[in-house]
């Protein structure tokens, strides 16, 4: 438990509104943040049930009170979700029972040996799921709007804290034949990243048996543990690398040809290659020398969870490129970095492969998601009170509380202060635990499965038994189980004890012996919720053929806009308009930019696009106030790098004089406070839009698409009632082809200005186009 990252505090239930925000009405009217509209109105009939019987304000300062209560949402349109259709619970609990003494020593030759009460909880809720997928149990998908049998992506499994957990559901789910993804969590305790931190443990320091043992034992070398034995037998006394080396050199000099000898001179070979390119190359260098000869990555994507397990050998690489980067402290540095980043529960992004699978994550990370069918399992899990216990807490409200050492003695107790912030602080926990909770059981939007491993007298004195529900029991609890007991007791007591079904929950208790084998037939306590369309369900095999035969037949239904780009430039439009070859053009393709440019010499004469450059520079830059001296003005942008010598040689005059001279020129260098030269702009547009500027007919199938539209305008002044668009144009063109040349730009100025009125908001009443070499103005 980090009190110090995640306990909060609420003196309101504002974080029940917060949680239940999932849902905002299309019809405009406001709609109450309580009302749910994801799940099944049993299940928010549970939620309300246990949430108003042990959530007090006295509590972590939260009161579920009539304004927190889940309302069934839009109940009209969900009438298959709400209780009057459907009556049957849809919440069960499988309660198992722990094993006493006797139970152990009759299990020692059965399957069950050895197993603990995680594993064995694991592989009950892996013999319900499996149950739930064979008899095709009926939820509701949401995206297709219709009923349909579970799948494994339905289903998630809910942890208050997936470490040292995940490997364990992962191992049983195996087993089961069940793929199961982890969502994160649990990184530093999978079976791959052990493997390879165990060899980099052994790679800083070989004299580590523990580090040793594993590797060896591990598929990276892949010795049994009778091989293990039979090199330890060598030498006893000795560290197990030692040992491991005189059994290999001895069986060397006896030259035995054996698979046990095979496999550790090849590991020995291997190992010193390592070692002395971990001491001269990068961390990640060397471990990627290590997955490159063991294949170890390849081996794990032939297992089951493959993609997942090598996405994990990813991730822990991609950790040591980026110490590489920042760090550069060696091997060591970085074994000492991956115990703080344990020692602080922080672990690496590792993307979930999409598969069909069950989920496995945390409470925490659940929370804004939902799914079909929730398993809340390990709910006699005791709560995390370690830092309660520390010698020292620090309380927002009472301070420093140390514990008090008397003199003479090695023993310390609780001071006052100690004390009172122990009481505070547990009361604050109990608070975020059924925040946890709460959150938990709202994750489910069909089906919510809550398992427990508990023992026969807790069941029968605090389940069965119905007790009077206080403060000082909420504040007493020390799992979620023991919460729940409190509510199961007061709703068993007044529906009877001897019934197996509440009206918000079913329950039964499940034996080991009974989780552990076939799932079969499902037991008629546990028969599969009502079924709306039973035909779709069971559907005959050969419609999986024409199923099969769609999915194959099926095309994208957005495949026009993959052709088309989503990004685009306005000259490429206008080429596209026009479609002329880029290259028979004798414009330049893009927009000059701003700034000095250092002077440039010894260049070769300048081409056609490098002219039109020029000309388009000392249109940008030239003083509106000295276009009567355009010579002088020219000679100044050469000498403050704005052009180089051959670009003002390049410059035109004449043509520039006679555009300055112009009415228009006249007009705009009146207006200079208002001018505003080569501006960028970015506009969006439909594909419709686009095709009704260029002239061309438009493309099907790109409804609610759109197109990013980029370009440079050489010239606008805005005025109060006018805004005027000019476009220079430095084509070496004829009068006579002169026609032509206004009908291809056409479409490029009207692109301009449809942009510039989007982000303006205000109509272009002057769009010109002006020619250089002919000096012709031409309104568009």
């Amino acid at each position: 438990m980090k009190q110090s990252i995640y306990r909060f505090r609420l003196a309101d239930p504002q974080i029940f509104r917060d949680y239940a925000r999932d849902w905002h009405g299309s019809s405009g009217r406001t709609i109450p943040l309580s009302e749910n509209f994801r799940s099944r109105e049993g299940l928010l009939n549970l939620v309300n049930s246990v949430c108003g019987l042990v959530m007090r304000a006295e509590i972590g300062g939260v009161t579920y009170d009539k304004d927190a209560r889940l309302k069934f949402g839009a109940p009209e349109k969900r009438v298959d979700f709400g209780v009057q259709k459907d009556a049957a619970p849809r919440a069960e609990l499988l309660v198992r029972h722990k094993n006493g003494r006797d139970q152990e020593r009759d299990e020692e030759e059965s399957e069950l040996a050895g197993l603990g009460d995680a594993e064995r909880e694991a592989r009950l809720v892996a013999w319900r799921l499996k149950q739930l997928v064979e008899a095709r149990r009926e939820i509701f998908d949401d995206s297709a709007k219709r009923f349909r049998p579970v799948e494994w992506r339905d289903i998630a499994i809910l942890l208050r804290a997936t470490r040292g957990k995940s490997e364990i559901f992962a191992k049983e789910f195996e087993r089961a034949g069940i793929p199961l993804a982890v969502t994160r969590g649990g990184f530093y305790e999978s079976a791959e990243i052990l493997d390879l931190l165990s060899l980099l443990q052994l790679l800083d320091n070989p004299l580590q048996d523990v580090p040793c043992i594993a590797v060896l034992r591990s598929p990276l070398v892949g010795l049994s543990l009778d091989e293990l034995a039979e090199i330890r037998l060598a030498a006893r006394e000795k560290h197990y690398w030692t040992t491991l080396n005189h059994w290999a050199k001895a069986e060397s000099e006896k030259r035995k040809v054996e698979s046990t000898f095979a496999k550790v001179s090849n590991f020995l070979e291997r190992f010193a290659r390592w070692r002395s390119a971990v001491k001269h190359h990068s961390l990640s260098q060397c471990l990627e020398q290590i997955l490159a000869e063991t294949f170890y990555a390849d081996w794990l994507r032939a297992q089951p969870r493959g993609a997942q397990r090598a996405g994990n050998v990813a991730a822990l690489l991609n950790l040591a490129q980026a110490f590489d980067q920042f760090q550069r402290q060696g091997l060591f540095r970085f074994l000492k970095f991956i115990e703080a980043e344990q020692a602080a529960e922080v672990e690496p992004e590792v993307a979930a492969p999409m598969e069909n699978a069950v989920r496995l994550m945390s409470i925490h990370q659940s929370k804004g998601l939902e799914f079909p069918v929730v398993v809340l399992p390990d709910l006699a899990k005791k709560f995390n009170q370690q830092d309660l216990s520390a010698e020292i807490i620090f309380d927002e409200e009472f301070g420093l509380c140390p514990k008090i050492k008397p003199p003479d003695t090695g023993g310390r107790y609780p001071s006052l202060p100690h004390w009172l912030a122990q009481r505070r602080q547990r009361r604050e926990l109990r608070g975020e635990e059924l925040r946890l909770l709460y959150v938990a059981l709202t994750r489910a939007r069909d089906n919510l499965i809550l398992t427990a491993s508990i023992s026969e007298t807790d069941w029968e004195k605090k389940w069965l038994a119905p007790q009077t529900v206080t403060v000082q029991k909420i504040a007493a609890a020390n799992s979620y189980a023991d919460w729940l007991a409190l509510w199961f007791g007061v709703r068993s007591a007044e529906y009877g004890n001897g019934n197996d079904s509440l009206p918000e929950l079913r329950w039964q208790i499940v034996t080991d012996e009974k989780s552990t084998g076939a799932p079969g037939d499902i037991p008629s306590d546990l028969e599969p919720l009502p079924q709306s369309d039973k035909a779709a369900l069971n559907r005959p095999a050969e419609l999986d053929l024409k199923n099969l035969q769609a999915r194959l037949a099926w095309n994208y239904p957005a495949e026009a806009a993959t052709r088309r780009k989503a990004k685009s430039s306005v000259t490429a439009l206008r080429r596209e308009a026009d479609e002329l070859d880029e290259e028979a053009e004798q414009t330049f393709p893009a927009k000059p930019k701003s700034g000095k440019r250092k002077a440039e010499s010894g260049k070769t004469k300048l081409s056609a696009q490098d002219v039109g450059l020029a000309h388009h520079k000392f249109l940008e830059h030239v003083a509106l106030e000295k276009t009567d001296a355009l010579a002088a003005e020219a000679d100044r942008l050469a000498r403050e790098n704005y052009l180089s010598a051959e670009e003002r040689a390049a410059l035109n005059l004449a043509a520039l004089e006679k555009f300055w001279s112009s009415d228009l020129g006249r007009k705009i260098s009146a207006h200079a406070a208002d001018v505003r030269r080569e501006l960028p702009f970015t506009a969006r547009f439909s594909p419709k839009e686009i095709a009704a500027i260029i002239g061309r007919k438009p493309e099907a199938g790109l409804d609610g698409e759109f197109i990013v539209v980029q370009g440079v305008a050489d010239m606008l002044v805005i005025l109060p009632g006018e805004f005027w668009l000019v476009d220079f144009k430095t084509d070496d063109v004829s009068p006579r082809d002169l026609p032509d040349k206004i009908k291809t730009y056409t479409p490029q100025l009207q692109l301009y200005a449809a942009a510039l009125e989007k982000i303006f908001r205000r109509r272009v009443t002057t769009r010109v186009l002006h020619f250089l070499a002919t000096g012709r103005t031409e309104q568009v």
